[in-house]
């Protein structure tokens, strides 16, 4: 539904009377409401500095999905769409998301830069009242709000005049005697803008949380980006566009982490739920994936072997086998985000986002919290990488070493968290971390395709072809294996902890 919406709204103390409006309208019938909007922006606040909101509103008369576009004057055009049920529910309906699109033209991004995620959550006490005129039609509504803005936490009370049946006219005499009466037209143009403050004007320039502002603000920046990423691409990931199912796995994985992390500013009875249905996640993007990267894998080894060693048609059953458990993982991957399951799970990460479930430590400055945590994280996985090394079963020291790989991972995914907050020191640091995870990535990788390749080779045995090549291929990913460990050993000894002032 469409249709052009004319209002203005109004500033008035807590506690102050309505004002009189005798000789303009007569007083009719009153209403209560207590209603929840969640507003959503692109992650740069796109919208409300192209002066449009878009909103899923809970409560009150007029339930649903509203887009708010520019019109003339105090009218904006409003479209309507209702609130959906069950999985999915919160995902914007692709009409209001289309209609966003046309109207920023050549300004609307793609991918992640597209994801339309909650900016901010207004609960409103609102009474309503009817204005009339003198034949008892309804020309306008006045609406007095008491509004709670999530997650600046302020609240405020404010009047809205809406047009029903009247004119600008009307309006406009309606604002003359609020006027004389000491309640002024505000100078916000919506809650919204009211609730986000300069966030707009910073996001414009590009600036984030600092060291100085709550963990809080420093959390919720970083898991907005990766549910960004796994939400605005997941079209590619559908459609196996290059790359797309990497960079949401590598999301999932970071958003995953940062539960996990920084789980003691969170309440984690909220949080360990959601941790577990990301992994399923990870694991469904992961099928693919690990094909996919086995594929290049194996095939680069077989070009770096000399032509006497590649013996049988050992670069078709790669390519072909390869190709057959990459394609069927992608079609299980596409069924499982068309799947409810995944559907509730975006529902509750975008939840995740709306109202955080934050602890009391979340609300100190972020310099005071989060490099303590990421310290616990680093101690952990030092302990975890000091096992591995003493381990004598071959087995389990590569269980370790890989437990070690998850555990550096997230130290890695930390100090990135706090890089766009805590400037260079913290991008230095996910640096350092970064060569122990791609060093132990490179044992885990060599461990997997011996797996791989030993498979292959029975496949290739059965169907009556040569096997040489196989066990040299297993020979030369195990020398990489060893060589790896070496390094990952120095790159721990580089990677240390530090001390963010």
């Amino acid at each position: 539904m469409r249709q052009l919406e004319t209002e203005r709204k109004f500033e008035i103390e807590q506690g102050a009377p309505l004002p009189g409006l005798a000789g303009l309208v007569q007083v009719g019938e009153a209403r209560e409401h207590r209603m929840r909007a969640a507003y959503v922006d692109t992650p740069d606040l796109l919208l409300v500095r192209h002066r449009m909101t878009l909103r899923h509103r809970e409560g009150g008369g007029d339930e649903g999905w509203h887009l708010k576009l520019p019109h003339d004057g105090s009218t904006r055009l409003e479209i309507h769409a209702p609130l959906g049920e069950g999985p999915g529910r919160l995902r914007v309906p692709e009409g209001h998301r289309a209609e966003v699109a046309r109207a920023l033209g050549d300004a609307w991004p793609t991918g992640a830069a597209a994801a339309l995620l909650p900016a901010a959550v207004l609960s409103t006490h609102r009474v309503e009242v009817d204005l009339l005129d003198d034949g008892g039609v309804v020309v306008a509504q006045l609406c007095d709000d008491t509004v709670t803005a999530l997650p600046a936490g302020q609240t405020w009370r404010e009047l809205e005049v809406e047009l029903v049946g009247g004119d600008e006219d009307l309006l406009d005499a309606i604002t003359a005697r609020l006027e004389d009466q000491g309640i002024q037209v505000s100078d916000s143009p919506s809650k919204l803008s009211r609730a986000l403050g300069d966030r707009p004007d910073r996001a414009a320039r590009g600036e984030g949380p600092t060291p100085q502002d709550p963990a809080a603000d420093v959390l919720h920046a970083y898991l907005a980006a990766q549910l960004a990423t796994i939400l605005g691409r997941e079209d590619d990931v559908r459609n196996d566009v290059p790359d797309a199912v990497h960079k949401v796995r590598v999301a999932t994985r970071r958003l995953r982490s940062a539960l996990r992390t920084f789980r003691r500013v969170l309440r984690r009875e909220t949080t360990d739920p959601l941790r577990d249905e990301l992994r399923w996640l990870g694991e469904m993007l992961g099928g693919p994936r690990d094909a996919e990267v086995m594929r290049e894998r194996i095939l680069a080894g077989l070009d770096g072997l000399p032509e006497r060693d590649v013996r049988g048609p050992v670069r078709e059953r790669v390519a072909t086998e390869l190709d057959r458990r990459h394609d069927e993982a992608h079609r299980a991957l596409v069924a499982a985000l068309d799947s409810d399951r995944h559907l509730e799970l975006t529902d509750r990460l975008v939840e995740l986002l709306a109202e955080p479930p934050w602890r009391a430590r979340a609300r100190k400055k972020a310099r005071r919290v989060m490099p303590a945590l990421v310290a616990e994280a680093s101690a952990l996985t030092d302990r975890e990488w000091a096992a591995a090394q003493t381990e004598e079963d071959a087995e389990q020291r590569l269980h370790l070493q890989h437990e070690t790989r998850k555990r550096a991972k997230a130290v890695r995914y930390a100090w990135e968290a706090l890089a766009p907050a805590f400037g260079d020191d913290a991008v230095a640091a996910a640096a350092r971390w970064e060569q122990v995870t791609e060093s132990l990535g490179g044992v885990q990788d060599s461990v997997v395709a011996i797996g791989w390749l030993r498979e292959l080779a029975d496949l290739a045995r059965a169907a009556g072809e040569e096997t040489f090549t196989y066990g040299v291929l297993v020979g030369r990913a195990e020398e990489q294996r060893v060589g790896l460990v070496s390094t990952a050993e120095s790159a721990f000894s580089e990677a240390g902890g530090l001390t963010t002032r």
